[in-house]
């Protein structure tokens, strides 16, 4: 019996450490992605449409993510989802204004078209070491992975943007790195 009650008891205390602020940066890791991506297919659907999906580590948080979609492509009606420490919350619900011949699908992504992200946690390291590299800086982290379609407003060509945001690890200047939705590298902005 004690020994059921201290299982019971690690569990309760594992599980409530993301809550109460554990939990490191899931984005630089492929089973923290893998997680994440089976929570958004279970929040949204199989086959979900995204406008956006925006990860930050906040110390004392952990890794929240922020994620606006529908189940259906073909809708204009879609949902913003917030998982902060372990728990999901709709947020707001929002619909897209669409002029013209184009569809709501023309405006969003799927995970199948970002391989499941599981080209993150690599972009993420490669951005964190092209900081280093090329500003002779250390001691730098990722904070933010923002992955989104363009409104498509400059230029019809316009596709999905992966930018990581890369900063000291104590603050200061933040860097954003944008690739493509091959995980191309397209530029550096501070």
């Amino acid at each position: 019996m004690k020994k059921i009650s201290c299982f019971m008891l690690l569990a309760v205390i594992l599980s409530a450490c993301e809550y109460f602020g554990g939990g490191g940066r899931d984005f630089e890791t492929s089973k923290g992605i893998a997680s994440l991506v089976s929570e958004l297919k279970d929040k949204f659907g199989e086959n979900a449409g995204y406008t956006s999906i925006n990860m930050s580590y906040h110390d004392g948080i952990g890794t929240s993510t922020v994620a606006t979609g529908t189940k259906d492509v073909n809708s204009n009606k879609l949902t913003e989802k917030l998982k902060q420490k372990g728990i999901w919350e709709d947020k707001s619900e929002i619909t897209l204004e669409i002029e013209g011949d184009a569809k709501p699908k023309d405006f969003m992504f799927t995970l199948q078209q970002v391989q499941d992200l599981q080209k993150i946690p690599d972009l993420v390291k490669a951005s964190v070491e092209r900081v280093e590299k090329e500003k002779q800086m250390k001691d730098m982290v990722a904070t933010m992975v923002a992955i989104s379609m363009p409104s498509r407003i400059n230029s019809p060509d316009d596709g999905l943007r992966i930018i990581i945001y890369v900063e000291p690890k104590n603050g200061g200047t933040d860097f954003q790195l944008s690739y493509n939705e091959k995980g191309e590298f397209i530029r550096m902005m501070y």
